[in-house]
């Protein structure tokens, strides 16, 4: 009788658990947010939109598409004379209003964010040059550094390396550029390595391994000009 009793309840366990067939979870996929398309300001113009908030600064509106599965979007705009950046967090709304200073050139983009994903997106970067109260000429961007990136290690190539860079202008006048280059920072302005580069954005330079350069670049239209900051580079 005892075996009987266990062989009952081993057949009633069996006939249970077959009844309970295990359920795969489904995955539930959530989709990231997708990229923003950019609106306002314009894409390497003269912004004079803006609504006056003082002598130097003026209120800026910023529009874009709204972008799929994006709850949030954060309105990176970047002073390109100091590289200094601003971010405004916008929820659901595709504009936003930010005090800028006036006679500057920026650039600007928005980062999608999802409440649902870790995941982000970016929008194209877009300059614009905010006008300055009676100014009737406007600099030329600051170059954007291609490569080498400030901080990076450069292998080079027969002892030289390439620095590389573009330029553009609100004025969509004819650019050139000067290029500085020297082992001391606080020297880079003082040493000229290419006096008039006008065919390319790019220059090879010889280099010594283990040595930190620095370099910027002049960009000018044949008025006006302006300067990039220092960037730096180890050469390995």
């Amino acid at each position: 009788m005892k075996y009987l009793g266990i062989l009952w309840i081993s057949l009633v366990m069996f006939a249970c658990s077959k009844g309970k067939e295990a359920v795969n979870p489904v995955a539930v996929v959530v989709p990231p947010p997708t990229a923003a398309s950019l609106t306002l300001p314009t894409n390497n113009t003269v912004c004079y939109e803006g609504t006056n908030s003082s002598s130097l600064t003026s209120d800026v509106s910023f529009s874009w598409a709204t972008a799929k599965d994006t709850d949030v979007y954060d309105l990176v705009i970047t002073n390109l004379n100091t590289l200094t950046n601003t971010t405004k967090s916008v929820n659901s709304e595709n504009k936003a209003t930010v005090t800028l200073s006036k006679g500057t050139p920026y650039r600007w983009q928005v980062i999608s964010k999802s409440n649902k994903s870790k995941e982000t997106a970016s929008s194209e970067v877009w300059k614009f040059y905010l006008a300055g109260d009676g100014a009737s000429t406007i600099a030329p961007f600051p170059a954007l550094i291609i490569a080498p990136v400030s901080g990076a290690s450069v292998t080079p190539n027969a002892g030289k390396v390439n620095l590389i860079w573009s330029g553009a202008d609100a004025d969509s006048k004819v650019l050139s550029y000067e290029i500085y280059m020297d082992t001391d920072q606080a020297k880079v302005l003082n040493r000229q390595v290419a006096p008039n580069v006008t065919s390319s954005s790019n220059l090879w330079v010889t280099v010594k391994s283990g040595t930190v350069y620095y370099w910027s670049v002049k960009t000018s239209d044949g008025i006006l000009s302006s300067y990039t900051i220092p960037y730096s580079f180890r050469v390995n």
